[in-house]
């Protein structure tokens, strides 16, 4: 079952398994870490799909709220 919702922070490898099993590696840093956690951090709204606790999806952006 997958289970959505929003998180304050997940982890650079996290993140980056998510860019390399997707198409979003080609145009990511992948191999730029400091960058990789820089995105995280600036992100103020991240939504996340989580399959048994494993990141799986995730859907970051910038809100005003």
């Amino acid at each position: 079952m997958i289970n959505y919702q929003i998180e304050e922070t997940i982890t650079v490898e996290e993140f980056r398994e998510v860019l390399i099993n997707s198409t979003l590696a080609e145009r990511r840093p992948i191999n730029n870490l400091e960058t990789l956690s820089k995105m995280i951090a600036h992100g103020n709204l991240m939504v996340t799909a989580r399959d048994n606790g494993k990141l799986v999806g995730i859907a970051r952006s910038w809100t005003d709220f």
